[in-house]
């Protein structure tokens, strides 16, 4: 599905809350892909699909305290209990190469239900955040120390754009076109951390950066699938 990215930027948005995810327990988890709105009977008949989660793999050298400025390897991986099936709503974004760094100011999309006024949206929200680079964002008077090359940050500068800098909750998605291309896209980032309120001069959204993490992802599914084989 062809998605809309001429909207420069969505008004308002909402602190991404960092980590909020607490429980490692997959019986406690479903997935629900090709959900737009929040209440369910509300989406197109069919669209959605929920499976069960049988496997939740965190990054081992994450570690989160609430007073703790180190937020780095703010990553997992989750494993469905059964193959989706993929449909016109239901289809995989790519992963980018290892190691790949957006230059600034590419134009990436962060979508999610937060809301500005600190409750769910009923519909999936998107913003478009132009990436911001490292020697900028890491700063004394931007994010400073907390920052780390695995990291990406992302949004608006000036004091009439901050609205739009943090749209979307902690976990979600950062998806940018791929080079030289418009139709196929990449999860470049993962909402992790951003400014108390949203709402602060130079305190842009920042996101793990997915390339940074490409032999740790590869690594930990082909560990799952031998560790399952075995299993089974």
């Amino acid at each position: 599905v062809k998605p809309k990215t001429a909207t420069p930027r969505v008004v308002n948005g909402e602190e991404a809350i960092p980590h909020s995810c607490p429980l490692n327990k997959p019986s406690y988890w479903r997935m629900c892909l090709g959900k737009h709105h929040m209440n369910s009977s509300m989406d197109v008949p069919s669209a959605e699909t929920c499976y069960k989660v049988d496997g939740i793999i965190r990054h081992e050298g994450f570690v989160y305290e609430q007073d703790r400025t180190d937020i780095t390897n703010d990553i997992a991986l989750v494993h469905l209990a059964k193959p989706v099936n993929m449909t016109r709503q239901i289809s995989p974004i790519c992963l980018p190469k290892p190691g790949a760094v957006k230059p600034a100011g590419s134009p990436c999309f962060i979508t999610g239900w937060g809301d500005e006024k600190g409750k769910m949206a009923s519909k999936l929200n998107q913003a478009a955040l132009p990436i911001i680079d490292f020697q900028t964002c890491s700063k004394p008077a931007y994010w400073w120390d907390t920052l780390r090359p695995s990291m990406i940050c992302a949004g608006y500068e000036s004091p009439d754009e901050l609205k739009s800098a943090c749209q979307g909750d902690s976990g979600g998605p950062f998806a940018c076109t791929a080079a030289e291309t418009e139709t196929v896209w990449e999860l470049h980032g993962i909402v992790s951390f951003g400014p108390q309120g949203c709402i602060k001069d130079k305190k842009p959204s920042v996101f793990t950066r997915v390339s940074a993490f490409s032999d740790w992802i590869n690594d930990n599914i082909k560990r799952f699938i031998y560790n399952s084989a075995k299993t089974t």
